[in-house]
C-alpha cells in the first residue's frame, strides 16, 4: 500500500512539474525561465497597451542535487521593438531581512534588466524546493508597425547565474526566453452601405459613407468614387467630413464632376492622427433623378457604386501611402438597382390622378405607355393600360 501511494503522489505531482518548467524533459535541472512564451498583439490601436513578463525560477533539490543560495542574470530585448519597460516587481523566495539585493536595474533605451540577490544568513537558507515567480517585468507598447511589417523580438537571458550556499557555481542550469510580436493589419477602404441599394421612384435621399479600417495613425485620405449620373446627382455641399478628421486641413479638395465625386483630405502630421478598426472618413448625400424617359413605361435599371482609387496617408512612426489599388484593400462595390413601380409612370412616388390624366392624354394614340397591358408596341393606349394604372391607384411605390 506504501508503494501504490507514493505511485499515485507522484503521477499528482508530475503536472506541476510540466506547469512549473519549461521543459518536462529538464526538471532534473534548476531552471530560469519567461513566462507567458509567446506576447503577441496585432495592430492597429495597441500603442499604450502594457503587458507583463514573469521571470520564473525552478529547483528540486532531490532531482537537481543542488539547493540555490543567489542568482544573477539579464534579460534583454531589441531596444527597437517599439517597447520599453515601465515597471518591475521584484519577488523574493526568502523571507523578509533574509535576503540582499545587489542590483535590481534596467535600460529601456538599451533594451536591458539586471537582477542579482543572494541570500544572508545560514546555508539553510539554501532554495531546495522552489517553483515561484521572482520577478514581474511590465512593458508599455510605445510604437505599432505599418502594414505589411511586423515588431519581433526576443527575451533571452545573458550571463545567467546560480550559486550554491558554498559561494559555487552552479553549471548545470536551464534558460528559457519567450517572444514578444506586434502584427500589422492591412488597411482597407470599403463603402458604407455593403449591400445593395434598391430605389423605386425619384426624389429620395441616399447617404453613402466611405469607411477605413484596420487604421494606423492615419492623417490623409483620398478617393474617387463614380456613380451613374442618369439616376444619382450630388454637389460639395452634400459631402461630409466625419469628426475623425477635424480641422485644421493641410490640404482639402471636393469636386463632383459627371458621375464622379472627387475627395482629398489631408491633416498636419504633426497633429492627433487616425487610429481606429473601423473610422468614418466622408458621407456623401446622393438624390435620386431617375426622370421618366420620354413617357416609355419605367423600366428596371442597375449601376455600380465604385472607388476607382484611393490612398490613405499613415505615420507609424515614419510617414507611409497605401495606394489603391496597391497593398490598401478594398471592400468592393455596392449595386444601385432601380426598381421602380410600373403604374408608377411619372416616377413620383405613388400611383394617383396624376399618372392616370398622363395615360389618358395618351388615349388613343400609338405611344409606349400600350405595353402596360403587355400589349406588343406599337400598339394604341386602351381601356386595359388604364385599367392597369387604376389596379396600382395609391401604392406607394
Amino acid at each position: 500500500m506504501k508503494y501504490k501511494a507514493l505511485a499515485l503522489s507522484l503521477l499528482l505531482l508530475l503536472p506541476l512539474l510540466v506547469i512549473f518548467a519549461p521543459k518536462a524533459e529538464s526538471v532534473n535541472q534548476p531552471a530560469l525561465w519567461l513566462s507567458p512564451k509567446e506576447n503577441k498583439f496585432y495592430a492597429p490601436c495597441i500603442i499604450s497597451t502594457e503587458f507583463t513578463i514573469n521571470i520564473n525560477l525552478f529547483n528540486k533539490k532531490e532531482m537537481t542535487g543542488v539547493g540555490i543560495y543567489a542568482y544573477d542574470f539579464k534579460v534583454t530585448w531589441d531596444p527597437l521593438a517599439g517597447i520599453s519597460l515601465k515597471s518591475v516587481q521584484v519577488i523574493y523566495p526568502w523571507p523578509t531581512g533574509s535576503y540582499y539585493t545587489i542590483a535590481n536595474e534596467w535600460n529601456s533605451t538599451e533594451g536591458w534588466y539586471h537582477l542579482a540577490v543572494t541570500a544572508v544568513g545560514p546555508e539553510t537558507l539554501e532554495l531546495t524546493e522552489v517553483q515561484v515567480i521572482i520577478a514581474k517585468l511590465t512593458f508599455h507598447i510605445d510604437e505599432e508597425p505599418c502594414w505589411p511589417e511586423d515588431y519581433t523580438t526576443d527575451f533571452c537571458f545573458e550571463n545567467a547565474k546560480l550559486s550554491t550556499g558554498c559561494g559555487q557555481p552552479i553549471e548545470d542550469f536551464e534558460t528559457d526566453g519567450a517572444t514578444y510580436i506586434i502584427k500589422s493589419s492591412q488597411p482597407d477602404i470599403h463603402i458604407l452601405p455593403a449591400t445593395n441599394i434598391t430605389e423605386k421612384c425619384i426624389c429620395h435621399t441616399h447617404t453613402i459613407t466611405i469607411m477605413l479600417s484596420n487604421i494606423s495613425n492615419a492623417y490623409g485620405f483620398g478617393f474617387l468614387l463614380t456613380f451613374d449620373p442618369d439616376y444619382l446627382e450630388t454637389d460639395v455641399q452634400k459631402i461630409t467630413i466625419c469628426p475623425s478628421f477635424p480641422p485644421p486641413y493641410e490640404f482639402l479638395y471636393m469636386y463632383v464632376g459627371d458621375g464622379y465625386v472627387w475627395v482629398e483630405v489631408i491633416r498636419p502630421c504633426e497633429k492627433l492622427a487616425v487610429c481606429s478598426k473601423d473610422v468614418c472618413a466622408v458621407t456623401i448625400d446622393f438624390h435620386s433623378i431617375a426622370d421618366p424617359q420620354e413617357g416609355v413605361v419605367p423600366f428596371d435599371w442597375d449601376f455600380l457604386l465604385s472607388i476607382e482609387w484611393a490612398y490613405v496617408l499613415s505615420k507609424c512612426p515614419d510617414p507611409v501611402c497605401y495606394d489603391y489599388p496597391g497593398d490598401l484593400l478594398y471592400g468592393g462595390d455596392v449595386w444601385y438597382n432601380f426598381r421602380p413601380n410600373r403604374a408608377d409612370l411619372n416616377l413620383d412616388c405613388i400611383v394617383d390622378i396624376q399618372d392616370l390624366a398622363a395615360l389618358a392624354g395618351e388615349y388613343g394614340n400609338v405611344h409606349p405607355w400600350s405595353d402596360l397591358n403587355t400589349e406588343p408596341y406599337p400598339a394604341a393606349v386602351d381601356l386595359y393600360d388604364f385599367v392597369y394604372v387604376a389596379k396600382h391607384y395609391g401604392e406607394d411605390p
